[in-house]
């Protein structure tokens, strides 16, 4: 029995003591000092409320009744590695539908460095963003770092590695690329809100600012698979657009959420 297994049996509803009766539980207890004291501050009275009796029960009983089981959210890994299937699964999906021109003219150098950025983006977002919604977890990256590597690096690798052109030429296709990556961006998001949800957000202004910034960071790799427009003012225009899009709609929900 591993505190990882006694944490599993509480969160599935497991009463306290018969919890503590188990033999497996009763060798780990002996061991650990952190579960020991978890099962004995859950198997103490609670202090009585300075309230009227009615009103005590009333609340208890409220209390009983919102109880409800729930599903234990994936280890950070497991998290990390889910975010970028969903990123590289609709990204491959969008390139089914609309062609891989991008991709057949972009360098080793210029495909490297941006998927380099685009999944340094995603891993650090998967880790803000478990944090985010599993309260007193460790926070590995605070979500400053995705959101200043999509908001500000792509830009700045846009304008290295790609030619400015005429800006008359700006106009060209970009409500297309702006309209595709938000519908990429959307669907991301909402494959990942499917399991933020199962977690505990104290702030889902953070949570849904960080849920945009993995959309975000689909929408810009579908994209440059997809658009052959590679010109640096079309790429920090509309394909950026699309990443704030994203960023603001999670944060501005996240943020009704919390209201």
């Amino acid at each position: 029995m591993t505190c990882k297994e006694v944490d599993q049996l509480l969160s599935e509803g497991r009463p306290p003591a018969e919890l503590k009766a188990l033999p497996g539980v009763l060798q780990h207890l002996d061991k650990c000092v952190r579960c020991r004291r978890i099962l004995q501050w859950m198997l103490s009275p609670s202090p009585e409320p300075d309230m009227r009796a009615s009103l005590g029960e009333r609340v208890q009983a409220i209390t009983h009744t919102d109880l409800k089981k729930v599903k234990p959210l994936p280890p950070l890994g497991v998290a990390a590695l889910g975010a970028v299937a969903v990123t590289a699964l609709v990204a491959a999906l969008h390139a089914l539908t609309m062609g891989i021109d991008g991709w057949t003219r972009l360098s080793a150098a210029q495909a490297g460095l941006i998927g380099g950025l685009a999944l340094a983006v995603v891993l650090s977002a998967a880790a803000s963003l478990i944090a985010s919604i599993r309260p007193g977890s460790p926070q590995w990256a605070p979500p400053v770092i995705p959101l200043a590597l999509l908001v500000l690096g792509f830009p700045i690798l846009a304008a290295v590695l790609f030619p400015f052109a005429e800006w008359s030429h700006l106009l060209e296709h970009g409500i297309d690329c702006l309209a595709a990556g938000l519908m990429v961006a959307a669907i991301t998001a909402g494959m990942t809100w499917l399991v933020a949800r199962r977690g505990y957000s104290t702030d889902w202004s953070r949570s849904g600012a960080l849920i945009g910034v993995i959309g975000g960071a689909a929408a810009v790799v579908a994209l440059q698979i997809s658009c052959s427009a590679h010109e640096a003012g079309h790429l920090i225009v509309w394909h950026g657009l699309a990443a704030v899009i994203a960023i603001s709609g999670g944060y501005l929900v996240g943020r009704r959420m919390n209201s």
